[in-house]
């Protein structure tokens, strides 16, 4: 199952979940309907399987398994709907339609949160609870459409009435509002613990399709920008990749200057590398590290990610060659890894994090309890 704290979003919804069967056995045993009975209980069985599978077999469910098993029980109770089963329930359908409305909002904090954590979006936490009530409600509206089309149609019965359409969107609103409202305190804090894991890593491994591709006249208005903000936390600037601009020589140390940072900022909330600019914020190129061209220095760069951090970083390190007042540079954009990197060197593997415009290396008790803390999962 889910740890950590991504795991309060699978909490919630298995809690209402179960809540929904529970009621649902307590009625079919005073209505005296034995089928309801069965499959409420066979339903609440299904939703206990991983707790099972962890406890007598040690088994861990990945998160997509469970999404699809979560998908399968509100299968079953929506089938069940449809068929009657639970006919004279007031309050059935108001619990299905808020657990949904509950899901669709956990789906929107996380969508926000993918975006707003890589940069993609740049809101206020007011702002960033409008998107994800927008984005629900927006969802919840077409499934609406859907099923007036549907009932239009082949005449489904899926719609009974115009007010039971406008009571589904009212509940549908109020339990999409909640989740808004706690993605509120989400951004403001800047934490992730109502995320849903299994979307947020579907999102972030299809990152492209949220966003495009910026154009290189917004990275070097980007690149500028960040030269005016100065160096930060998520922002350092270096003079060069691998040459020493005192002695003119090429020199290892300045290249794991430079992979340290990066180890910095993947092990705590990312951050951009200037690459051919001093601690003044002048512009200074890369011309004598001595590339020949730009696939040269692109090659070189990945080489050193690869043998130094790892293939598997990759992915989370972005890089530009950028030509600013005709010299060239690079723009590293660095994300927050959720697995802890080490900067492999001829001595062994040492592990850096940010302290304010610095990357300070971490050993012994405080390693282990930075690891602990930041990568609970």
């Amino acid at each position: 199952m889910i740890k950590g704290p991504n795991h309060v979003v699978h909490l919630i919804v298995m809690g209402l979940i179960r809540l929904i069967l529970f009621f649902t056995f307590i009625y079919a045993i005073i209505s005296n309907r034995p089928l309801i009975q069965v499959v409420s209980l066979i339903a609440l069985f299904i939703t206990f399987i991983p707790w099972i599978f962890k406890k007598i077999f040690n088994i861990e469910i990945p998160a997509g398994f469970e999404v699809i098993y979560l998908m399968f029980i509100y299968g079953i109770l929506i089938i069940g709907e449809l068929r009657g089963f639970y006919s004279g329930l007031w309050w059935w359908g108001i619990l299905i339609n808020f657990t949904s409305s509950i899901v669709l909002g956990f789906v929107g904090l996380s969508i926000i949160h993918v975006l707003y954590k890589h940069n993609k979006i740049s809101v206020s936490p007011f702002f960033g609870a409008i998107l994800i009530f927008s984005l629900a409600v927006s969802i919840d509206v077409l499934w609406e459409i859907f099923e007036f089309t549907l009932d239009t149609l082949i005449h489904s019965g899926l719609q009974r009435s115009l007010f039971d359409t406008m009571e589904d969107l009212s509940i549908n609103i109020m339990g999409v509002l909640l989740v808004s409202i706690a993605g509120f305190f989400h951004i403001k804090k800047g934490n992730q613990t109502l995320v849903s894991t299994f979307f947020t890593k579907m999102l972030e491994k299809h990152l492209g399709f949220l966003s495009q591709k910026p154009a290189m006249r917004d990275i070097k208005i980007k690149f500028l920008d960040l030269i005016k903000t100065g160096e930060t936390n998520r922002i350092e600037f270096k003079s060069s990749l691998r040459t020493n601009l005192h002695t003119g020589q090429f020199d290892k140390k300045i290249e794991l200057s430079t992979l340290k940072t990066i180890v910095a900022f993947l092990n705590t909330k990312g951050g951009n590398l200037l690459i051919g600019v001093n601690d003044n914020g002048q512009i200074l190129g890369l011309e004598k590290d001595g590339f020949q061209n730009n696939d040269k220095t692109a090659l070189h760069f990945t080489n050193l990610i690869k043998y130094h951090i790892g293939n598997e970083f990759l992915p989370f390190i972005g890089f530009s060659i950028i030509e600013i007042q005709n010299k060239k540079t690079i723009l590293v954009t660095c994300m927050e890894s959720q697995k802890r990197v080490f900067l492999k060197t001829e001595s062994g593997e040492e592990f850096y994090v940010r302290n304010g415009p610095a990357s300070v290396k971490l050993n012994g008790n405080s390693l282990i309890d930075y690891v602990q803390h930041k990568f609970k999962n």
